[in-house]
């Protein structure tokens, strides 16, 4: 699929269709102003007073020249950061792996075990659950690389999850697995 107005390539779930067009995010929320609220003049275009507001074309170009930009919402740069999501998922897969690695020391599971009751069944099973835990969040990084935001958070969420029975990574990798899920779904791509 191929955004109208800018040619870009997008998936499925990018797009934004809007009348007879098929949008990206970014054009979508640029070029289509939001109701309600006064649109804002970029350079180019003729100084007119609001009421008389050039037509604007199919793809946000106006007859004068410019583009309207219609009002959208600000947006945390930092948060909208694709490393941030990408690195936060990596670290929790690693402290998971180190969890599950570390429940084979004795002394380690045992002071483990009497924190954390439901850890004891396990055994050394444990040791296998955190590894095969740890290996799919490096999976779903590879996902996000690949650009499938949404599949790999709804795959992050109940792999963070399910990581709790061995300890969630010493808490910090089950907290950090849900964050970097959470990230990764509130992003917009731009």
């Amino acid at each position: 699929m191929v955004c109208s107005r800018c040619g870009k390539a997008i998936c499925y779930s990018c797009n934004k269709p809007y009348r007879d067009l098929s949008l990206c995010p970014h054009c979508y929320h640029t070029a289509i102003p939001i109701p309600g609220m006064a649109p804002q003049i970029t350079p180019g275009m003729t100084s007119q007073m609001p009421s008389q507001m050039p037509q604007v074309g199919a793809y946000g170009n106006l007859p004068g020249g410019g583009v309207l930009i219609g009002p959208f919402p600000a947006r945390i740069p930092f948060l909208a950061n694709p490393w941030l999501s990408v690195s936060i998922v990596a670290i929790a897969a690693s402290l998971i792996i180190a969890n599950g690695v570390a429940l084979l020391s004795p002394a380690f599971f045992a002071t483990w075990a009497s924190m954390l009751p439901w850890v004891a069944p396990f055994g050394s099973f444990a040791f296998i659950l955190g590894v095969v835990l740890g290996l799919i969040l490096f999976g779903t990084v590879f996902l996000l690389f690949l650009g499938f935001r949404i599949l790999a958070a709804f795959v992050i969420f109940p792999t963070a999850i399910v990581s709790f029975f061995i300890g969630g990574g010493f808490f910090l990798g089950l907290i950090l697995g849900v964050l970097g899920g959470l990230l990764e779904v509130m992003r917009t791509r731009f």
